[in-house]
């Protein structure tokens, strides 16, 4: 087997290291963040086991496949067959030294229902027992069958790891090592954001353009992300993964607000809420911001493209023009996209715990004015504040300040620190801008910062 580099990992390799065995470990984290390149990764060099729990076989071929590696480890002879799940754990907790690693526990739920139960029992009644990791993508599953009262793993695991995208800083090292940099490398962050199994494919695939990801990895006939939301909707939501698939083209639209969504997505507003709530807190699709105001924007960009550029495409588009069309998709995403990254970004720049878009409302003139802020963060304990433009193109800042002045002069109380920022891919017509003021458009500076 190949051995995989691993970016951005080093904390949570570290943490698995230091408990001691035997141990259980659940790791989880949304689909292709990398759980199953880290717990690899940890079982490198020593006596493992590793099941993946897939959903669509069913509970005795998967006891049969289990029981053959098992049995392969335990040195059984070659007639013996384990025909339950209580004698497979009989065996398992058996070899002492092992780490088995159970990958996309929670499919176990549909699979064998009762296999979560059989392991709580051998963990608490085996004095003698591996050690054992559990991973999951599907994160509010995951979350209800450790954190639970009740639940069967409930205070047993000794390590509970929310496993994350990757820090910008992470995914600019591989780009670099990739050979891509500058621009092109802060254009692939907006496309995939931290998630390293879209880097891995343009490694494989050895793309070096964002265009060329599109049209082969993306758009292309065969292409590994052509059906990818498709998917993973599906295989966590069953059947009614076409009312979220609608949902999520609705915010791909541009709708953010409920009432906006169900229109959109023709779902009465009253029956959203558990739609909603499957998309921010089982799958982590989407995030929910509370502020001045409520509205929903993805936490995956790349969902957002591919159902920009693939899933309003292709039933309309000839096979031989989907790259083309979806290539097409590529500068007004960079636009919507270049100020959620901006959002992203803004907290580890500046000292506020998170970036929203806000808007303010003035009186001018005897009218109403309204004012739109691409990113506005407060630090309430700093009474600090900081209001960024965000322009995928030109920034002239003589003409961006005034309106960020004006907007902080609505959103925030008197007495404040108040920064500005504008981030921009290339200057405006405008000079330097004035103290107080930073002007971010240098790619490798930004990366550096973040």
């Amino acid at each position: 087997m190949a051995v995989i580099k691993l970016y951005g990992r080093e904390r949570e390799l570290g943490l698995l290291r230091r408990l001691r065995e035997p141990f259980l470990a659940v790791v989880y984290g949304r689909r292709r963040v990398g759980k199953t390149a880290l717990v690899l990764k940890f079982l490198e060099g020593r006596p493992h086991l590793y099941f993946f729990v897939n959903p669509r076989k069913p509970p005795r071929l998967l006891l049969e496949e289990y029981g053959e590696a098992l049995r392969r480890a335990a040195g059984l002879p070659g007639y013996v067959r384990l025909a339950s799940w209580d004698e497979f754990f009989d065996v398992l907790f058996s070899l002492r030294g092992y780490a088995v690693a159970f990958d996309e526990f929670q499919w176990f739920a549909e699979v064998a229902p009762e296999v979560p139960y059989i392991l709580q029992r051998f963990w608490d009644t085996r004095a003698e027992k591996p050690s054992v990791i559990i991973t999951g993508s599907v994160v509010g599953l995951v979350r209800r069958l450790v954190a639970e009262s009740g639940s069967p793993l409930f205070g047993r695991a000794d390590l509970v790891l929310e496993l994350g995208e990757l820090e910008p800083s992470a995914v600019f090292q591989w780009l670099h090592d990739m050979g891509i940099a500058g621009e092109e490398a802060f254009k692939f962050y907006m496309l995939f954001g931290g998630v390293p199994y879209y880097y891995r494919l343009a490694q494989q695939w050895g793309v070096k353009t964002v265009e060329e990801a599109v049209r082969l990895l993306v758009a292309g006939e065969g292409g590994p992300l052509r059906h990818e939301v498709e998917f993973v909707l599906a295989e966590a939501l069953g059947g009614e993964y076409r009312t979220h698939l609608a949902i999520l083209d609705a915010v791909a639209g541009g709708a953010t607000k409920l009432e906006q969504i169900a229109s959109h997505a023709g779902v009465k507003a009253t029956s959203l809420p558990p739609y909603m709530s499957d998309l921010t807190e089982l799958l982590h699709v989407l995030t929910r911001f509370r502020g001045r105001r409520t509205y929903y924007e993805f936490r995956d960009r790349f969902y957002a493209f591919w159902l920009r550029a693939v899933y309003r495409h292709r039933d309309v588009t000839p096979e031989d023009a989907l790259g083309d069309a979806a290539a097409a998709e590529l500068e007004e995403f960079f636009r919507w996209a270049f100020e959620a990254t901006v959002r992203e970004l803004l907290p580890r720049l500046y000292p506020v715990r998170r970036a929203t878009k806000e808007t303010a409302f003035l009186r001018s003139g005897g009218r109403r004015v309204q004012l739109d802020v691409d990113a506005f963060g407060v630090n309430e304990e700093r009474k600090f504040a900081v209001l960024a433009e965000a322009k995928w193109g030109p920034a002239d800042p003589d003409e961006i300040l005034p309106k960020l002045r004006a907007a902080a002069q609505a959103l925030i109380p008197s007495g404040w620190e108040v920064k500005y920022a504008i981030f921009a891919n290339r200057p405006g017509a405008g000079g330097i801008p004035e103290p107080g003021v930073c002007l971010r458009g240098r790619w490798g500076e930004v990366a550096r910062r973040v």
